[in-house]
């Protein structure tokens, strides 16, 4: 079994970047991170425990997603739909002994709706997230990557890698969990016959099996980094309630570019015998979204709105945000509405500054030379790091190109011109 680090003291975002991100290696942040959420306090009953009722004070959801943890059909829980009183009585239930169900209120998009915004801050280690960060400018969806975990002692969520191969961190706010994790490749040596990993390790002799692995326990207030491709179990030893978030930016968007064009294989060869009906690559990316979470087309307009909102020796993020936003008040809420705002807004930054996409292409590592320059931004401060700036526009740019390139986007005609011209001289 491997040694878990754990960063007991405020790092600087520089370092926790080139010691963690970069390598996309896991770590635990101490209860320093947390230091000061109103969830942890308001969400703690007197007894140290979970106080549902706070919880639930703040709203009311008619369908909550509820995985039973005492059964597995077809190697995953089975998911029910409960509104929040029925899971509250079911709450107090399994408390007084009446109810000896496991159940697991998972992926609870509780922020979207919650009136109070004020439950916990972004840690700023964590603050380049293009995906919640381009989700919350979209009308055309009501969900999210920001989700509250909530289930009694020993609910459990099975063996897995996170969704698109992201990063997540997770944010126990009341309780202890504990995690089996394995490094990228390890779970191979678990798969059966089938090339299927198991769905639960922790009756295994990891430590006979030679298989890498860390077991760790989180503690109130701490937050576990999960890196891409990590794939990992994880048990509630006590009542928890966690705050989660899936996101992606440019030290894994490779792996997110990989997931995705995997996964569109998977649905191709799946479908290879219809693949003569008319609409059928466009059928095929409506599979992949629900398959993989994400396709194509909204792959492609995150990376443009990022290379627009990054452009060099432009405005801030917010201000380049704002401008995004002013545009699409008169259009209706559609992605097609926002798409064509992005490629609008990324032609006319193209014409002014033609060289700025090459230049990208070219300087790679650019973003290091400014990092060493400017290490360090303070906490307070809502700019981003230039050095972030310069890293997120070069990777969006080189991915963008990449996708650009390949025959599905050129089939369903996503690579508008002007911007495919620009892409592809690069």
């Amino acid at each position: 079994m491997l040694n878990f680090p754990t960063i007991e003291e405020p790092l600087s975002y520089a370092d926790f970047y080139v010691r963690f991100i970069v390598p996309n290696l896991p770590c635990i942040l101490d209860s320093w991170v947390t230091e000061g959420w109103v969830a942890r306090s308001l969400w703690m009953s007197v007894s140290g425990g979970v106080s549902l009722e706070k919880i639930l004070e703040d709203q009311t959801c008619p369908n909550l997603c509820v995985a039973d943890c005492t059964r597995v059909e077809f190697d995953a829980h089975p998911m029910c739909s409960m509104s929040s009183d029925e899971f509250l009585t079911y709450w107090r239930s399994f408390h007084d002994g009446t109810d000896n169900r496991l159940l697991y209120l998972k992926d609870w998009h509780y922020f979207k709706t919650a009136k109070n915004k004020e439950y916990y801050r972004l840690p700023e280690l964590f603050s380049s997230d293009w995906l919640n960060e381009f989700w919350s400018l979209r009308k055309d969806v009501d969900d999210d990557y920001r989700f509250v975990y909530l289930g009694p002692k020993g609910t459990w969520t099975p063996l897995h890698a996170d969704v698109y191969h992201s990063y997540s961190w997770s944010a126990n706010i009341v309780g202890i969990k504990r995690w089996w994790f394995f490094p990228p490749g390890e779970e191979k040596k678990l798969c059966d016959k089938n090339g299927h990993v198991p769905i639960e390790v922790r009756g295994l002799p990891l430590d006979k099996m030679d298989v890498r692995h860390f077991v760790i326990e989180q503690h109130p207030g701490q937050i576990v980094f999960v890196p891409s491709g990590w794939y990992h179990e994880v048990l509630n030893l006590t009542d928890c309630v966690s705050i989660n978030h899936n996101w992606f930016n440019a030290t894994n968007v490779d792996w997110i570019w990989e997931h995705l064009q995997d996964q569109l294989r998977l649905v191709q060869e799946s479908t290879s015998d219809v693949r003569n009906t008319p609409g059928w690559h466009e059928q095929c990316q409506i599979c992949l979204r629900a398959l993989a979470g994400l396709n194509f087309p909204e792959f492609l307009t995150i990376l443009k709105y990022i290379i627009l909102t990054r452009w060099p020796n432009k405005n801030t993020t917010s201000s380049a945000r704002k401008a995004i936003e002013s545009m699409l008040k008169n259009s209706d809420n559609s992605f097609a509405a926002l798409d064509e705002a992005l490629d609008a807004k990324l032609s006319g930054a193209i014409d002014k500054d033609p060289l700025a996409l090459r230049s990208a292409g070219e300087h790679q590592d650019q973003w290091k030379e400014v990092m060493r320059a400017q290490p360090t931004v303070t906490s307070e401060s809502s700019k981003t790091p230039e050095w972030i700036r310069s890293h997120d526009f070069s990777s969006a740019v080189r991915v963008a190109r990449q996708v650009l390139k390949h025959p599905d986007t050129e089939l369903l005609q996503l690579a508008k011109r002007p911007l495919k011209d620009y892409f592809t001289e690069i």
